[in-house]
């Protein structure tokens, strides 16, 4: 690890602006997913989840298991939102399905939240001022 990029996990007091701009990504997409879960229905739900991934991408240096968890994401997310669209244009209950679809989308959330906490900040964020 170089020392003049220190890792968000490790050294948050350095990156605390990067760290609040990732929060507020993160907590846009978990946002997303509770909405879609309350039956809310909006055609920018996956364009929402994108963009706060691609906002937190842009910010960090590219890395194998970083892209990996983004498009993890983005692709459970977007099978969610697919689904719970199709879903709630019909009335009806939950069903095992949907349990099991939000918990794989919020998997799949935990895991790039991860893989953001141990990635290196890019020479974006010190152009932006964000460290």
């Amino acid at each position: 690890m170089a020392l003049d990029q220190p890792s968000i996990a490790l050294r948050p007091a350095s990156v605390g602006e990067l760290a609040a701009h990732t929060a507020s990504f993160l907590k846009l997409i978990d946002t997303v997913l509770d909405d879609i879960s309350r039956g809310v229905a909006s055609g920018h739900h996956h364009h929402n989840v994108r963009c706060g991934i691609e906002n937190i991408l842009a910010l960090l240096e590219y890395n194998n298991e970083l892209v990996e968890k983004a498009d993890q994401l983005s692709r459970r997310a977007g099978d969610y939102i697919a689904y719970r669209g199709l879903a709630t244009s019909k009335i009806r209950d939950w069903t095992i399905e949907d349990v099991d679809r939000l918990r794989i989308a919020r998997e799949a959330l935990a895991g790039f939240r991860s893989a953001v906490e141990h990635s290196r900040p890019n020479s974006r964020v010190r152009t932006l001022g964000l460290a």
